[in-house]
């Protein structure tokens, strides 16, 4: 099986970097310009240890990150509870991935999506885990939506390589749209593009995740996807920077998830 963005011959000291931007902008007018969402990424250190010690809630439970780890390996994602972007249907596609990889959630790993703003309520966090995870199953049962402190959300996002960028017109954030495998013991060992998940690749992440193994990644995904609207099946895409920086591999990316996006649009409809 090969590792998830293991590229053979090449060195394997480089992190992955997933500027996969998930915006809430909704008219064609991107509210921010390329310069702000230049440093927009994900890329951390292989190894680094989530801050154990920093509080977080899911709903009105309060404990220490290290407590949220359930001594299981983690698959963990940033989002925004509020997003009218790609969060959503980021959530959901994974939700939908980790069904394939033939692990068990609680046994086998967790679910942890820790909330960007801390503005958003519990009430916030609910509402999306209901639409986009569900409210009943293994994988709704060991997911938990964890809310915390500027500073502490801070303290994480760091650890994980996690950069975003505010935009306070819109009260929306930038950010990569990755999805982090992390060890029972805090050590972040994998990450992965949002948008590339696959059953194969996301199943061995989490089970040398529950080896205590660190992987590395050596790809560097760089693909703008700016402002996409779930209601009204809008994208507003950025081809021509993805063109210009990812290539036809990127675009292909892009092209196979919209497609499955717009089939699910469908569907729901």
């Amino acid at each position: 099986m090969r590792r998830p963005f293991d590229v053979r011959g090449t060195a394997r000291a480089g992190l992955l970097a997933l500027p996969l931007i998930c915006t809430s902008t909704i008219s064609a007018e991107a509210a921010l310009l390329s310069k702000d969402l230049a440093g927009v990424a994900a890329s951390p250190k292989p190894g680094v240890r989530l801050p154990l010690d920093i509080l977080l809630k899911d709903g009105e439970t309060s404990a220490a990150l290290g407590q949220w780890l359930k001594g299981k390996p983690g698959v963990w994602i940033v989002a925004d509870f509020t997003c009218r972007s790609l969060c959503s249907p980021l959530l959901r596609t994974m939700t939908d991935v980790l069904g394939k990889t033939g692990l068990v959630p609680g046994k086998d790993f967790n679910v942890r999506v820790l909330g960007l703003d801390p503005k958003d309520s519990a009430a916030d966090a609910a509402a999306m885990k209901s639409a986009q995870v569900g409210t009943s199953g293994p994988i709704a049962e060991h997911t938990r939506m964890l809310r915390g402190t500027a500073a502490d959300i801070g303290r994480v996002t760091a650890a994980f390589g996690f950069i975003s960028v505010y935009d306070p017109a819109l009260d929306q954030y930038a950010h990569p749209a990755a999805v982090f495998t992390v060890t029972a013991d805090g050590r972040v060992s994998h990450a992965l593009s949002g948008l590339a998940l696959d059953p194969a690749d996301l199943r061995l992440a989490i089970v040398e995740a529950g080896g205590g193994r660190i992987g590395s990644v050596v790809d560097r995904v760089r693909l703008l996807c700016y402002g996409f609207d779930p209601s009204h099946g809008f994208y507003n895409l950025a081809i021509g920077r993805a063109l210009s920086i990812g290539g036809g591999v990127t675009v292909a990316l892009l092209a196979g998830f919209l497609g499955f996006m717009f089939r699910r649009e469908r569907r729901a409809h």
